[in-house]
């Protein structure tokens, strides 16, 4: 009698796990769909369909930061679009929040540093972008503007 409990205790228990599992993928599957329909959406110049798409991936995965650091990093580039550069840093701000090392995020903010803040402001937020070695661009040229040549008296 308790082998008969114990094993249908077991065959329910890994029939209930493999369920759960197998809703973890279908979950994932969705919310990755759901963001690409979003991210179409925004390259399509649709943002209100963009920020639905990015809603629903939220309510299929709510717990997955990624999911709400990329969003975020979207939301902050259609707010730069809108020209509403306070809700921009706010949400690239947001991103970072989660991430710190979020490189796209950062570049995006620095963006908008340059549009909203004084230059001073801004190169600083560059200088500290580049001190991160692993996250620095690879092969830039920098090109140096020749000084104007002397005008002959």
């Amino acid at each position: 009698m308790f082998e008969k409990k114990a094993f249908l205790f077991l065959t329910l228990f890994l029939l209930l796990f493999y369920n759960f599992s197998y809703g973890e993928e279908l979950i994932a599957k969705e919310a990755v769909d759901y963001y690409n329909q979003g991210v179409k959406a925004q390259n399509g110049g649709d943002l209100s369909e963009a920020d639905t798409f990015y809603q629903k991936t939220l309510i299929v995965d709510p717990n997955n930061l990624d999911w709400q650091k990329l969003i975020l990093n979207n939301r902050g580039i259609m707010y730069a679009e809108r020209g509403d550069l306070k809700n921009a840093e706010i949400a690239f701000n947001e991103a970072l929040k989660i991430d710190p090392n979020f490189s796209t995020a950062m570049l995006n903010l620095g963006l908008v540093y340059e549009m909203r803040r004084t230059r001073l402001e801004s190169l600083e937020y560059w200088a500290q972008v580049f001190r991160l070695d692993e996250k620095k661009p690879k092969n830039f040229i920098i090109a140096v503007q020749e000084p104007a040549a002397k005008k002959k008296k």
